[in-house]
């Protein structure tokens, strides 16, 4: 397996059936108390005004752009080195995607190529928020003028920090509860955060079918994306024990980082030791010289890997464009994700002494300078 996410599943296997079985017995499946207290314990968590479940991470997305009202052809600002989903809901809904350029040393947009790209017709920038590292989503903000709104893709970083919760900064925030998420739960799930009220009741409204709570009319068309009291009851559950988490996942990626320093391996953003900085690291990525041959050593020693992402955005759902951005396609064909999340500590060992065999007779295929 990629992740040991069944070992970390068993540990609280009995409160989570506990919580299944109570919401079992209310009979209250849709917008039941579950639901409503996750929206309040994630508001807390995140020091957001607003919170908003909805049936996923990419409904998340689409819904935020929904509720901006934006003509058809409206320009929005994304990472051209990112998952479908950011590429997806642009296209779903009309609008033109602009592909921006990533750095190399953390894989999210690089902030300051985003002010040549803004035009008169720019209404949105979405930063990822790659592999649990945030963006300055401050200094963005900064450089945007008042009308570009920014949202913030922070499906892969719950529990981040940088300066607040990351989740608190952008003028709409989207995550995912997708089962491998930091906060995962049995199946799909998502939500949104704002702190403005305008942008708030219009969610609400779109993610239920454009409907008001409790009414049976509507203003206008909207989605049916809502999270189970079910899937709120495991999240609950899961919230209670998420520091903890977190702070074993960025224990397992000190230990990669220290694995790697100690060969003089390069090609892995660095953690950042700042008191109000806070990576959520969820994956530990590296960018090698030579993966496919990599790939074929994995596979003879039944190494799990992924590789997030192979394709640019620009290159996705057959778009008709002739660009090229040097650092997304440098990553695409060169970084490669080792097993990671809820890694128990004999596998950890096993994978490590496996990558040791490699790098002594493979080193060729590594980076052992700055890129």
């Amino acid at each position: 397996m990629f992740n040991d996410l069944d070992l970390y599943n068993k540990k609280y296997k009995k409160k989570i059936l506990n919580s299944i079985q109570k919401t079992a017995n209310e009979n209250n499946f849709i917008f039941g108390n579950n639901v409503k207290k996750l929206e309040r314990k994630l508001s807390k968590f995140t020091g957001s005004k607003y919170v908003c479940t909805v049936g996923s991470g990419t409904d998340a997305l689409l819904i935020s752009l929904l509720s901006l009202n934006l003509k058809k052809g409206a320009e929005i600002i994304i990472p051209s080195f990112s998952w479908l989903s950011v590429v997806e809901v642009v296209l779903l809904l009309k609008l033109k995607p602009i592909f921006v350029d990533v750095n190399k040393e953390n894989f999210n947009l690089d902030i300051y190529k985003i002010k040549k790209l803004i035009t008169k017709k720019t209404r949105a920038v979405i930063s990822t928020s790659l592999f649990g590292r945030s963006c300055d989503l401050n200094k963005l903000k900064k450089l945007l003028p008042k009308n570009i709104k920014l949202i913030e893709d922070g499906a892969q970083n719950f529990g981040s920090i940088f300066g607040k919760n990351s989740l608190n900064i952008a003028d709409i925030s989207c995550t995912s509860f997708f089962p491998s998420k930091n906060l995962g739960s049995f199946g799909d799930g998502g939500a949104i955060f704002t702190n403005d009220n305008f942008i708030y009741k219009k969610i609400v409204m779109l993610r239920n079918h454009g409907q008001k709570l409790y009414s049976v009319t509507s203003t206008g068309p909207g989605l049916n994306s809502r999270l189970g009291s079910i899937q709120a009851g495991i999240l609950l559950e899961k919230l209670k024990v998420l520091n903890k988490k977190l702070d074993n996942q960025i224990k397992l990626y000190k230990k990669y980082q220290i694995f790697f320093s100690k060969l003089k391996i390069v090609g892995f953003p660095l953690t950042r030791n700042h008191p109000r900085i806070k990576d959520a690291v969820s994956t530990f990525n590296l960018i090698v010289r030579n993966r496919r041959k990599l790939i074929k050593i994995f596979n003879k020693k039944n190494i799990p890997y992924k590789i997030y992402y192979p394709r640019p955005l620009y290159k996705q759902y057959q778009l008709k464009n002739k660009i090229r951005l040097k650092n997304t396609e440098f990553l695409c064909k060169s970084i490669i994700s080792l097993p990671f999340n809820d890694l128990s500590i004999k596998r950890f060992n096993f994978i490590k002494s496996q990558l040791k065999e490699i790098i002594t007779k493979n080193k060729k295929i590594f980076f052992e300078k700055k890129i």
